[in-house]
Formats: C-alpha cells, sequence, structure tokens
C-alpha cells in the first residue's frame, strides 16, 4: 500500500499543478502558441499519470490497460510542441492541412493499440512478464517507426524553440539557460531509455523530464513574458533595419532590440535586455507616459550615441494581443539630423533673403515722408498677393529739389527681385539727383531714359511720375485763390486722378513714353492748380488691372472709391483735415484692390492733398 499510496499523492499533486499550469495557459490562449501548449500540458499530463499507474500495476491486464491509455499523451506531445514553437515563432496559425498531417500518425497508432489483434504492432505484455521489478512492455515492430517519427518532430521542435530562447541575453541570460536545458531533457531521457543506456533500460525518464521542461516552460512564460513578447518583437525587428527599433515589457524594461538601436544608447544588445527605459532612454520617457495604448505617440528628441549628438523622430507605438490588450510597447527611433541640419539651413537662408529684402526694400521708398508746406502726403504699398520679404518694382519717393519746392514721383519698374531693385534704386536717385540741380520734370524723365539705356546688357524699363509742387502765391488783388501748384510729367504711367471741390473725378497730365525702350521718348509737362481740399491720386496699374476673372478693378472703380473716401471729410479745412483726407483716401484705395481680388500685380498709391 505504500507504493500505491504515494503514487496516489503524488498524481493528486500533480494533477492539481498541471491544471493550474494549463488553466494559466488557457487564459492567455490569444497569444501566439496558447491552445497547442495547452493540448501538450495535456498530453504529458496523460502520459505521466498513465504511465506512473503503469509502472504500479500487479498484473498484466492493468499494466496493458494503462499502457494503451498511456500513448494518448505519447503520441499528442511531439505534434503539439512542434505546434506551439511554429505559431510561436512564426505567429502564423496552423492551416487544415497542416493540422490533419498532424493528426494522422496519432490516429493511426491508437487504432492498432485500440484493437487486441494488432496491439503487438506497437508494443505488448506476455502473460508469463515478471511484476516484481517495473513493468517493461515489450516493443512492436511499428514502435521504432512511431519513435523516429516523435524524435523528429521532438528535434524540430525544441531545436527551434533553443534557437529562440538563445536570442536572449542580458540579465536574463540565466532563466534562459535554464529553458534551455529544460528544453533538451525531455529528448535525452528518452534516447536513454529507449537504446538502454546506463542501465535505465526498465524506466522512461521521458515523461517526468517533460514534467520538468513544463514547469521551467511556464515559469518562463511568467517569468519573462516570453509568451507575450518575443514573438511580436522578433516578427517586428528586421536586424538591418537603418532606424532604431525597441521593444518594451508592460513594466517599461527592454524585451528586445535591434542593432541600431543600440548604436544609439551606446551599449551592447546583450546588455540592454531587461533593462529599464528611463535608464537608458530618458528623454523617451515623457512619450511613454503620454502614449494611449493601442495609439501613435510621435515626437523629436536629441540624444547622445556613439555617433554623437544626433537628432530622432520617435514613434511609440502599442503592440497588442488577439484579445485588444496591449503586452509591450514598441519604440522606433529615426535619425533625421541631416534632414533637421536641412531645415535648419534653409531656414538660415530664407532668414537671410528676407533680411536682404527687407534691406533692399528699405532702400527703395522712404521710411518717412517729408513734410511738403502746404499740401499732405501719403503713400501705401503692398507685393502682388500681400507676399511678405518680396522685392517688387513698384516705389514711390518724396524730396526737395532746388530753390525749396518739392517732388514726388511714384515709378513701375519691370520685373522683380534683385534685378528691379538696382533699377527702381537708379531710377529713385538720378531723378533725386536732377531734382537737386533744378531740371524740370520733363527734362528729368529724359535724362532718367539716357541713364537707363547705357546698360545694354540688360533690358531696363519703368513707367514713371514725376510731380513737382510750387507753392502759389496769394494775390488778393486779383482774388487768387490760395492752394499749390502740381507740375506733372508722365513716362509710360498712368494719369493720376484728381477729384476737385466740386465732387468730381478726372484724370490729369499728358500720357508718355516708358522710359528705358527707345532712345529719343515724349514727355510732356502739364501744370494744375490744387485748391485746399482737393485731392490728387497717383497709382501703379496695379490698381486699376487687379482682376476678379474677367472684371479688372479699373479706373472707374477707382475714382468712385476716392470720391467716396474724400467726401466723408468734406468741409473740413486746414493742415489736419488735409492729412486725414490723405490717409483716408490712400487707405481706401488700397483696402478696395485687396477686397477685389488677390489677383493682382504689385500696388503703389501716393495721395496728395492741398491745405
Amino acid at each position: 500500500m505504500t507504493r500505491e499510496l504515494a503514487l496516489g499523492l503524488g498524481l493528486a499533486v500533480g494533477g492539481a499543478a498541471y491544471l493550474a499550469m494549463s488553466w494559466y495557459v488557457w487564459r492567455r490562449r490569444a497569444a501566439a502558441g496558447g491552445p497547442s501548449l495547452v493540448v501538450a500540458l495535456v498530453g504529458i499530463f496523460v502520459w505521466t499519470a498513465c504511465y506512473a499507474v503503469e509502472l504500479c500495476a500487479h498484473n498484466v491486464a492493468a499494466a496493458q490497460l494503462w499502457s494503451g491509455l498511456k500513448f494518448v499523451g505519447v503520441v499528442l506531445v511531439p505534434g503539439a510542441l512542434w505546434a506551439f514553437v511554429r505559431q510561436y515563432t512564426t505567429r502564423r496559425p496552423l492551416s487544415r492541412r497542416a493540422l490533419a498531417a498532424l493528426c494522422i500518425e496519432p490516429v493511426v497508432v491508437l487504432a492498432l493499440l485500440a484493437l487486441p489483434q494488432t496491439r503487438h504492432l506497437i508494443h505488448y505484455y506476455e502473460p508469463s512478464d515478471d511484476f516484481a521489478d517495473p513493468p517493461v512492455a515489450h516493443p512492436g515492430p511499428l514502435l521504432w517507426a512511431h519513435a523516429g517519427y516523435s524524435w523528429l518532430l521532438l528535434v524540430v521542435a525544441l531545436g527551434t524553440f533553443v534557437a529562440r530562447i538563445g536570442r536572449i541575453g542580458g540579465p536574463y541570460r540565466r532563466q534562459a539557460n535554464i529553458l534551455v536545458v529544460a528544453s533538451l531533457l525531455p529528448l535525452l531521457g528518452n534516447v536513454v531509455y529507449n537504446f538502454d543506456l546506463f542501465g535505465l533500460g526498465r524506466v522512461d525518464p521521458a515523461p517526468f523530464l517533460f514534467t520538468i521542461f513544463t514547469f521551467v516552460l511556464v515559469w518562463g512564460i511568467f517569468r519573462l513574458r516570453l509568451l507575450d513578447i518575443l514573438p511580436v518583437a522578433r516578427g517586428a525587428l528586421v536586424a538591418q533595419m537603418l532606424d532604431g527599433v525597441v521593444v518594451l515589457d508592460a513594466q517599461g524594461r527592454v524585451a528586445d532590440v535591434n542593432a541600431a538601436a543600440a548604436a544609439v544608447v551606446g551599449v551592447r544588445r546583450s546588455a540592454l535586455v531587461g533593462r529599464y527605459v528611463e535608464d537608458l532612454l530618458p528623454a523617451v520617457v515623457p512619450l511613454l507616459a503620454g502614449h494611449e495604448a493601442g495609439g501613435t505617440t510621435r515626437g523629436q528628441l536629441e540624444l547622445e550615441g556613439e555617433a554623437g549628438r544626433r537628432d530622432y523622430a520617435v514613434q511609440v507605438s502599442s503592440l497588442m494581443d488577439r484579445a485588444g490588450s496591449e503586452i509591450a510597447r514598441l519604440v522606433v527611433l529615426r535619425d533625421v539630423t541631416e534632414r533637421v541640419d536641412a531645415e535648419r539651413r534653409l531656414r538660415e537662408l530664407l532668414e537671410d533673403r528676407t533680411l536682404l529684402a527687407d534691406t533692399l526694400q528699405a532702400g527703395l521708398r522712404p521710411q518717412l515722408l517729408p513734410p511738403v508746406p502746404g499740401v499732405r502726403i501719403a503713400a501705401r504699398w503692398v507685393p502682388a498677393g500681400g507676399a511678405s520679404g518680396r522685392v517688387s518694382g513698384d516705389f514711390y519717393d518724396v524730396h526737395q529739389t532746388l530753390g525749396g519746392d518739392h517732388a514726388f514721383v511714384l515709378g513701375d519698374v519691370a520685373g522683380k527681385g534683385v534685378h528691379a531693385a538696382v533699377v527702381t534704386s537708379m531710377a529713385r536717385y538720378t531723378l533725386r539727383t536732377l531734382s537737386a540741380q533744378g531740371w524740370s520734370p520733363g527734362r528729368a524723365l529724359e535724362q532718367l531714359n539716357q541713364a537707363l539705356l547705357t546698360d545694354v546688357g540688360e533690358e531696363r524699363f519703368c513707367t514713371v511720375l514725376y510731380g513737382r509742387i510750387v507753392q502759389d502765391p496769394v494775390d488778393i488783388a486779383t482774388d487768387w485763390t490760395p492752394g499749390v501748384r502740381v507740375t506733372l510729367a508722365l513716362g509710360g504711367h498712368p494719369q493720376p486722378l484728381v477729384r476737385w471741390l466740386d465732387g468730381s473725378v478726372t484724370a490729369v497730365g499728358q500720357p508718355g513714353t516708358a522710359l528705358g525702350l527707345l532712345s529719343r521718348v515724349e514727355i510732356k509737362e502739364e501744370s494744375l492748380h490744387l485748391q485746399p481740399g482737393e485731392v490728387l491720386v497717383a497709382y501703379t496699374d496695379g490698381v486699376t488691372e487687379a482682376r476678379t476673372g474677367v472684371d479688372q478693378f479699373g479706373e472707374q472703380r477707382l475714382a468712385d472709391v476716392i470720391a467716396a473716401a474724400a467726401e466723408g471729410l468734406r468741409g473740413k479745412s486746414g493742415a489736419a483735415a488735409a492729412a486725414l483726407v490723405a490717409d483716408a483716401v490712400a487707405d481706401s484705395v488700397l483696402g478696395a484692390v485687396e477686397a477685389f481680388s488677390s489677383e493682382r500685380d504689385d500696388v503703389a498709391v501716393l495721395v496728395v492733398v492741398a491745405e
């Protein structure tokens, strides 16, 4: 009774342990290989339990019965372990064809054992067998075929499993070695038994060694989370990837890493596994803290690695099991240093270009208009489309002439950019020089035309409006109305508009030839008298040629805007009123053009209001 009692207690304890392990793995069956591992655990339990009862049998009939039942587990274990390792390493389910192929050999073996007429082909007991020692069944002619097939499956399964576990390093090396040794013990034990080595031929140690392997395997799954992480991680990692890839387990420890990521950290791959991410990449921790399960979090960090300080685009994503739970996190580090450097150089280039454009623009138009006795002047300018940092060809200027009078200039140079800026600057300062020498408006434009023609290598032409403001003396005897006299000369420029005191708006000035195209140009001067409150508006063609579809802004729309803006301040007099009118008209024209269309050229407006 002692041997039977010990057997019963052992089976009870072992059965409870196997049921606990099977239940644990079954709960995690959504992970790769989970169902196959459950089948293997059940098979090992049946094999071990039935074999233990067989060894305690006291007669041939009992031994024969439990020996046959033992084979239910024997035929299940090799195929189930092979299926588990295959699913674990490839993360692909078994096809129906593969499952059917695995069932053929077990069904044949169990069918032969179930029939008394064929049982001896696998193994059998003789009625005269001695049961004083542990009983040993006699091998049949097909047992070795079954053993060879089982060994082949076990060698493939355990060999693949050993290769996979061998990839683990760092702090997990000792646990991994235990798993490797435990996985090899059942196969070695079965070989020793079948070849009757070392005098152990009477008891097959394989099922009991499988028990050790099972406990160690489930412990490894629990302790190292192999079933959860490695099948996913190894499938996601490519050893030759240029991007660094780090797989973190649920506790934030490194479960796997590729060579590129190890280079970023500056630590050997084998020394990284098992370490906490905050110790290796503290800069990534804020991204991990803000990451939501199932989503993707992106950021950019500067990290110190083997190649020095580099910029990395970091992406954190979740690795999910089939049940939809997050089991790990994948951190991808992409080196974007060259891109960041290129973007920085581009920003610097754009800043330099903007600074150059601003510098050029500052030289094309005065920052502040000087005060001119008898009038108030306002000017506005905006480049095409409202773009900033762009050098346009429109310019204006107000300066003093010989004798104390003042001149105003509005021009439009063909082209854009630096070339237009050169022509604009030359035109502006040429006219300033000629004004200081007392040249009349017409002669000044003729001389500017010659200056533009001197450079035959570049096509330089522009349209220019030149006006000179002269204070008219007040003559009470002749009842002369106070105001100013304006002498205009147009070099191909649009005629300015004047809003008179009676409310009408008309064009003034004599059209002339554009400058810089012909050696001889026709420029005519025209003088007009502006009474206090009357408004002269000079503009570039970007105003009237602003377009919405086929509709242009036009002179009539411009005249209506000028009349409406000036009418609002009608009746007011003096310098303050003139300043208000000048600003109101300039702002109204510019606002009307911008509201009308974004399809326009550069726009410049200069408004002169007599006080």
